[in-house]
């Protein structure tokens, strides 16, 4: 993702339909793209370990997230952009301590959840609303948008009908699962999408939108594997709202 600096005078030889963004946001916004996709690799090729009768398609899932990650940086490199890999790290680093604790627990469904549901729900809840100013910001880049977004989206599928199949019949198995895994996963990831929201208003989205978006769309996914609805908002809802509140009062979410 990138952001726009509205305080800077534009360069029109430079840019040709929009205010030249600022190098600041889009090295954040770029880098945690970047280095996000790099973990989704991991996460899909660690859950492909776990479960052998599913390797193949889960390892392409990797390849997809590589590719991802791979597209981002060629984007990067095309306008001079340098990666933040410490905010990245920064932000990713409690995320890899809870997958490192899965896999350690071999718990192929706990990883499912995180990768399958919290981290692709930031991505679609910011990659899709990006696809409105894509080619004003890096012309022709809104197709290469399009296509993270529609592969993740088909990741988000199988692994809803994953899930589904899974805990059929066994809502309170899942309950308690999604409520273990959320309190450290929408947290961190959740609190990623706080930490970037004023980078995203910079062009022009809302951060409170995105995240807002983020929250519902995992509740949903919660509904539709098979947890009640009003038990899944509550769920979610009450992890959401402590982040949303240190936004607001300009606190760290970490």
């Amino acid at each position: 993702m990138v952001a726009f600096n509205t305080n800077a005078a534009p360069d029109i030889h430079a840019m040709p339909t929009a205010a030249r963004a600022s190098k600041d946001a889009e090295s954040i916004l770029l880098g945690i793209a970047y280095y996000g996709e790099k973990v989704a690799a991991k996460i899909y090729a660690t859950m492909a370990k776990l479960k052998p009768e599913y390797a193949d398609l889960l390892k392409k899932f990797a390849q997809m997230e590589g590719r991802h990650a791979v597209w981002f940086l060629e984007l990067a490199k095309k306008h001079d952009i340098k990666l933040d890999r410490e905010f990245a790290e920064r932000e990713l680093g409690y995320l890899l301590e809870q997958v490192a604790r899965y896999e350690s627990a071999k718990s192929f469904e706990s990883l499912a959840l995180v990768q399958g549901f919290i981290v692709e729900c930031m991505a679609v809840a910011t990659y899709e609303p990006f696809l409105e100013i894509a080619d004003d910001l890096y012309p022709g880049s809104r197709k290469l948008f399009q296509t993270v977004l529609d592969e993740e989206r088909y990741h988000v599928d199988w692994v809803t009908r994953y899930l589904r199949l899974r805990f059929f019949d066994a809502e309170d198995e899942l309950t308690a699962l999604a409520e273990e895994v959320n309190v450290q996963g929408v947290d961190c990831v959740g609190g990623s999408m706080m930490n970037i929201a004023d980078h995203l208003n910079e062009i022009g989205l809302s951060g409170a939108d995105c995240a807002g978006v983020m929250m519902d769309e995992y509740t949903s996914l919660l509904e539709n594997v098979g947890i009640e609805p009003k038990r899944a908002a509550k769920n979610v809802v009450s992890l959401f709202m402590p982040l949303i509140r240190k936004y607001r009062h300009g606190e760290s979410t970490k």
